[in-house]
């Protein structure tokens, strides 16, 4: 009686530790695979304009006075 006890508690702790290593490989490759589909998208909102850097005519006229 005591094996048979013994034998379903390590089959028992083998499942819970098989499921959990599937759910944790789970919430992490979902995880990545939305990061990766969020990157390859251009932007997640359209009303949002990209930043264009415009060049400062002040400066030059600041270095030509010094």
């Amino acid at each position: 009686m005591q094996t048979f006890l013994s034998e379903a508690i390590v089959l028992d702790a083998a499942l819970i530790s098989v499921l959990l290593a599937g759910w944790i490989t789970w919430f992490g490759l979902r995880g990545l695979f939305w990061l990766l589909s969020a990157a390859s998208r251009p932007t997640l909102n359209p009303s949002v304009q990209p930043i264009r850097v415009v060049a400062s005519r002040g400066q030059e006229s600041r270095r030509r006075a010094a």
